[in-house]
């Protein structure tokens, strides 16, 4: 396991933890070298991944809302294990985990591309390049 020592975190958002036990309220940090989960009645550490083991961080497109968010990390070898969350703030999330992505476990070097339009001040149609 990589070491998290010097972690710091950068963005905390309170979450909800979907597990087959039930629902746990946590604090979800994104940290400059990892992913952290505390319990907020005493601030303890309670799931740390450092980027190297994480894989992705996704939104729940099959959920009834738009709150909820998948994270997948390498659990050994060639296992990987999925855990679901929600949050009011998952876009923002999202945003500020996926700033590290290159540090990911399964970084995808390639960069994408999308054609797009935008409308310019004088109301015609630009494409453009995201």
């Amino acid at each position: 396991m990589a070491s998290m020592k010097d972690n710091k975190d950068e963005a905390c958002y309170f979450i909800t933890k979907h597990s087959w036990k039930g629902k746990y309220k946590r604090i979800f940090s994104v940290g400059t070298k990892g992913i952290t989960t505390y319990n907020p009645n005493n601030m303890e550490v309670t799931n740390q991944w450092p980027y190297e083991e994480f894989v992705s961080i996704v939104p729940n497109v099959k959920a009834p809302s738009n709150s909820e968010f998948i994270i997948t990390m390498k659990k050994g070898p060639k296992k990987v294990d999925t855990m679901k969350f929600s949050t009011d703030h998952r876009a923002d999330l999202l945003t500020e985990a996926l700033k590290f992505r290159n540090l990911f476990a399964d970084r995808n070097t390639s960069t994408r591309r999308f054609n797009a339009y935008k409308y310019h001040w004088s109301d015609n149609r630009v494409p453009i390049l995201l």
